[in-house]
């Protein structure tokens, strides 16, 4: 009987110091760390069109490809008066990459008759990316620029470094009345956008990805 009580004392002190220390550890990572999931690489996107109106005759990038600026990335077949100016002629216009960087959209297909000014490819800088996270309202007081993060992404294996940039000043439920803001964030919750800068370590990051936020808000952790 008194071995009974003994072993039952042992399994109570031993849950118990497992809910201390589950308890401890959670205010322990509350207090040092803000954590968001509702995170996500994102870049300056670049639209590429042309001032006048054609018709596409060669579109030969595909999305994923990179291209270097000043590579040609489709041919337009513009019309125009000949020298007579009655008869019209085909005139052939290149429209080159601005940047060097990635296709992530094609806007536009071959036989596409354009208006000046469509859209026909739109590019993304790979180097040039940083992450979006939006962290929760009660939680964004703790959050400065400056801070330390770490950066998990899922789809790449890796964890990046980086360091807040910005905190936007506006909610993503103020952002998403225009538009803009709460694609990343459960529709109903109130959070901040937060700019984070990240070391790519190599990797090619591929704006769109989900990441894993960790920002440290206390010096003393880590």
């Amino acid at each position: 009987m008194k071995n009974r009580i003994a072993v039952f004392a042992g399994i109570g002190a031993l849950v118990l110091l497992i809910i201390l220390g589950s308890v401890g550890y959670f205010y322990w990572m509350s207090i040092g760390y803000v954590d968001t999931l509702h995170a996500r690489v994102v870049g300056s996107l670049v639209e590429v069109s042309f001032p006048s109106a054609g018709r596409v005759v060669d579109l030969p990038v595909e999305v994923g490809d990179t291209v270097a600026q000043n590579e040609e990335l489709a041919t337009l077949e513009l019309a125009g008066l000949g020298t007579s100016g009655t008869e019209a002629t085909k005139v052939l216009a290149p429209v080159r990459a601005p940047i060097t960087g990635m296709v992530v959209e094609k806007a536009s297909q071959v036989g596409d008759v354009l208006s000046p000014g469509q859209p026909i490819v739109t590019l993304v800088d790979p180097r040039e990316v940083w992450v979006r996270a939006n962290i929760h309202e009660t939680r964004i007081a703790q959050v400065q620029v400056g801070q330390p993060v770490r950066i998990r992404i899922r789809a790449l294996n890796h964890t990046f470094s980086g360091r807040v940039e910005q905190i936007i000043g506006a909610t993503t439920s103020a952002l998403a009345a225009h538009g803009r803001g709460a694609d990343i964030s459960t529709p109903g919750l109130v959070e901040v956008p937060v700019k984070i800068s990240i070391a790519s370590d190599g990797y090619t990051l591929y704006p769109g990805l989900s990441a894993e936020v960790r920002i440290q808000v206390s010096r003393r952790l880590w």
